[in-house]
């Protein structure tokens, strides 16, 4: 017999953890990088008022970062459900989540505490998307599994 996946009877099936772990994946990364890469430019081109644009845009920016907040708190969870709780400084996923929590904390802050200029709130959303795509270059968390006797 082959040592195909396909010939394999006993396939594992997706832990809990790994399922969690690419739903928030999809929602935050996904719903960022769909907005600022799709949805803006095609609000440009359709002819609307450059300023609408900029408002729907900022609208819209401070529920994304609030959804990505949620997704990088979920998979911290995760990290820490599977790995520990070391995990979080020392593996490299650990450390881009921190790194975009730390990002969505600069991006409140700014917008509702300093009230600085948007373009360091629009520095804080890039570091936030591209911290988003290098995670999804990582493998998925999982436990490892006892095994049968």
């Amino acid at each position: 017999m082959s040592k195909s996946s396909t010939s394999d009877r006993r396939q594992r099936a997706p832990s809990l953890e790994g399922i969690l772990w690419q739903l928030a994946q999809v929602f935050w990364v996904g719903g960022l990088w769909v907005f600022h890469v799709g949805l803006i430019p095609a609000l440009k081109v359709s002819g609307l008022a450059p300023l609408l644009v900029q408002d729907i845009a900022g609208q819209i920016d401070r529920w994304l970062i609030g959804v990505a907040l949620l997704g990088l708190l979920t998979q911290l969870a995760v990290l820490w459900r599977v790995e520990g709780l070391a995990a979080w400084w020392r593996q490299f996923r650990g450390q881009m989540l921190l790194l975009g929590l730390g990002a969505c904390v600069g991006y409140y802050t700014l917008r509702y505490g300093i009230s600085v200029a948007e373009r360091w709130q629009m520095f804080c959303f890039l570091v936030l998307g591209f911290s988003g795509i290098v995670l999804v270059a990582q493998p998925v968390p999982i436990r490892a599994r006892k095994p049968r006797p």
